[in-house]
């Protein structure tokens, strides 16, 4: 039977470089799985729906106000409704919204973002939790927001 001897320095070579690791791989991956109490509070600007960006100066938002519910302006009108979030998945109930009239590509884009939202099954937090990916069935986000601070 042979003895083998850890080398102090080899081994604590291993252990930092397994925990740097670690760590890189939770602060810039896009973090899968964010719970309402992930969300609960936080304001959200639309930057692309459905990878064909949004009108300069005409403003989607979305607020996780409080456990269930979600609200935001779609772009011309407010909207408002209840939300199951668990984990990485989203399903937002039947949305009611004001019925005002806007300039023809406000509207546009309002019903871009309805109907994005409509679709969407899962959702990503990315870049430190300051961009909000929505997902409905394909690779690509439907919906890219990016956190609104001071909200």
């Amino acid at each position: 039977m042979s003895e083998r001897r850890v080398n102090g320095a080899g081994l604590f070579m291993a252990v930092a470089l397994a925990l740097s690791t670690l760590l890189w791989a939770t602060t810039t991956a896009p973090r899968s799985g964010a719970g309402e109490a992930d969300m609960l509070g936080t304001a959200w600007l639309a930057e692309d729906i459905s990878g064909r960006g949004v009108d300069d100066g005409t403003r989607s938002t979305m607020e996780f106000v409080k456990p269930g519910q979600v609200g935001g302006v779609a772009g011309c009108n407010r909207y408002f409704g209840p939300l199951v979030l668990d984990g990485g998945t989203i399903a937002f109930g039947n949305l009611a919204a004001t019925r005002m009239m806007c300039a023809k590509p406000v509207m546009v884009q309002e019903q871009r973002f309805l109907k994005a939202l409509a679709q969407a099954k899962r959702l990503d937090l990315g870049h430190e939790g300051q961009t909000l990916l929505i997902y409905a069935d394909g690779a690509e986000p439907v919906l890219r927001f990016s956190r609104i601070v001071n909200k």
